[in-house]
């Protein structure tokens, strides 16, 4: 995928593609740690932390990626 204009991608691009693939490693984890029997309790896993922090960085990441894309294309 080229650029039209020449100009390089936005650092928010590819902290955008970082936070989408850490967040979803995150969220397989958690839906693994959900779905184990055997698995150990902490004292707050019944909130599932894993998978509320890992759905918010894959939707950050999706927000990121958008918006930086958007503002390629006005030339910003």
């Amino acid at each position: 995928m080229t650029n039209p204009a020449g100009r390089m991608k936005s650092i928010w691009y590819f902290v955008g593609w970082v936070l989408l693939s850490m967040g979803a490693v995150i969220l397989v984890a958690g839906l693994y740690n959900l779905s184990s029997p055997g698995r150990v309790k902490t004292v707050l896993a019944e909130l599932h932390p894993d998978l509320w922090w890992g759905a918010f960085m894959a939707v950050s990441g999706v927000l990121f990626i958008v918006l930086s894309e958007r503002a390629m294309r006005k030339g910003g």
